[in-house]
C-alpha cells in the first residue's frame, strides 16, 4: 500500500539521539500516511534495540531495516529501494522535526503534485539550543506555496538536503548515490535536477539540523580528514554536470553550476585550512587552474570573496587569507 511520504533515518551508533528524532514522528493523526525507515547500518550500540522498541509500539508508522555497515549512502540508496511513500525525505538520526510544522508539510502534500517541496530548517546549537537561520529564504522575492517551473526561478538557488522532500520516483532514476564515503549529501541534491520540472516552496522549518557535534561532517577538523572524500564527491558531481551539460536548459544549468561553485570555494576552504606550505599554495592553484580549464562556468560562478581576492592577486595573499582563516576559526 503507498503511503504518502517515506521518511528514511540512517542510522549508526546514535543511541544518544535516536529518541529524540523518533519521538518526533510519533504523531497519530498523520501515522497512517506515512512511513518512518529506520535504516541500521551496523549499528554496535544499542540503536537498532531503542529503533525496535517503535516498531513495536508503532508498528503502522515505523520499520526497522538492518544492513552491514556502508555509510550514509548506503542507507539512502537502501531507502530508495524500500519506499513506499510517494514523496521521500532524509532526516539524520541525530536531528528531528518539528511536528507542527511536520503536520503543516504532510497535509500540504495531500494535495500536492510538485516534483520537490522545500521547506525552511534551524541549526540548532547541541550545546545551548539555541536556534539559528542558514537561509531567510530560498531567493529573493519567492512566493510560499506557489508551484513554480524550474525555469521560473530567479536569482541563485542552493537546495540542501534538509529542506529536500521531493517524489520517490524520480529517486529512483538518479545514480547510486556512493558508499562508505562523507558528503553525499550533495550527490542526492543534485543528481535528481534533470527530472525536476516543478518545485513549491512552503514558509515552514520542519528540519531541525542538530549542529556542533565533534564527529559532523561538516566540521573543519572531519572536512580537512576526509579530504579524499571530498574530492571523490567533487569529481563525482562534476563529471555528472559534464555528462548533462548539453542537456539542460538554462534555469537548471545555472542552478548546478551555483551549487558546484560553492562546492569547489568549500575545497579551498579545506586548503586554507591546511599549515602554511609552499606546497599547499600549489595545490590551490592547480585545483583552481583545473577548475578554470575543465569546468569554466563553475569557475565563474564561485562567489566567496576570499577565493575571489586570492584569484585577483593571483595568489600572492595565499598567506594573509590562511592567516585570516586560522583566527576565524579559533575565535568562532
Amino acid at each position: 500500500m503507498e503511503k504518502l511520504l517515506s521518511i528514511v533515518v540512517p542510522t549508526y551508533n546514535v543511541e544518544k539521539y535516536l529518541r529524540r528524532c523518533l519521538d518526533s514522528f510519533c504523531i497519530e493523526e498523520i501515522g497512517d500516511r506515512m512511513e518512518v525507515l529506520v535504516i541500521n547500518d551496523g549499528s554496535t550500540d544499542s540503536s537498532a534495540e531503542i529503533a525496535g522498541e517503535y516498531v513495536s509500539k508503532y508498528p503502522q508508522i515505523f520499520r526497522l531495516v538492518n544492513k552491514e555497515n556502508g555509510g550514509h549512502g548506503s542507507t539512502i540508496n537502501r531507502g530508495i529501494e524500500e519506499a513506499k511513500g510517494r514523496y521521500f525525505k532524509v532526516v539524520d538520526s541525530d536531528d528531528w522535526v518539528d511536528e507542527e510544522a511536520f503536520c503543516k508539510l504532510s497535509a500540504y502534500l495531500e494535495g500536492c503534485n510538485s516534483d520537490v517541496v522545500y521547506t525552511n530548517y534551524h541549526h540548532v546549537d547541541d550545546r545551548t539550543g539555541k536556534k539559528s537561520i542558514e537561509f531567510a529564504s530560498p531567493f529573493p522575492g519567492v512566493e510560499y506555496g506557489r508551484e513554480y517551473h524550474f525555469s521560473e526561478i530567479k536569482g541563485n538557488l542552493f537546495l540542501k538536503m534538509h529542506g529536500y522532500t521531493i517524489k520517490t520516483e524520480l529517486l529512483r532514476n538518479i545514480p547510486m548515490i556512493d558508499e562508505n564515503c562523507f558528503y553525499v549529501d550533495m550527490e542526492y541534491v543534485l543528481f535528481p535536477v534533470p527530472q525536476v520540472e516543478t518545485i513549491t516552496f512552503l514558509d515552514i522549518f520542519v528540519y531541525q539540523y542538530r549542529v556542533g557535534l565533534p564527529g559532523q561532517s561538516m566540521n573543519i577538523e572531519k572536512m580537512k580528514k576526509n579530504a579524499d572524500n571530498y574530492d571523490r564527491v567533487l569529481a563525482r558531481v562534476l563529471d555528472f554536470y559534464k555528462q548533462w551539460r548539453p542537456k539542460l536548459q538554462p534555469a537548471k544549468l545555472s542552478h548546478m553550476e551555483h551549487v558546484l561553485g560553492r562546492m569547489a570555494a568549500s575545497r579551498i576552504k579545506i586548503y586554507l585550512s591546511q599549515p602554511y606550505s609552499k606546497e599547499n599554495r600549489e595545490a590551490i592553484e592547480a585545483f583552481e587552474e583545473t577548475m578554470r580549464k575543465n569546468y569554466p562556468m563553475v569557475y565563474a560562478a564561485v562567489e566567496n570573496k576570499a577565493v575571489l581576492l586570492l584569484r585577483h592577486s593571483r595568489y600572492r595573499l595565499y598567506m594573509a587569507a590562511r592567516a585570516v582563516y586560522y583566527w576565524k576559526e579559533r575565535l568562532s
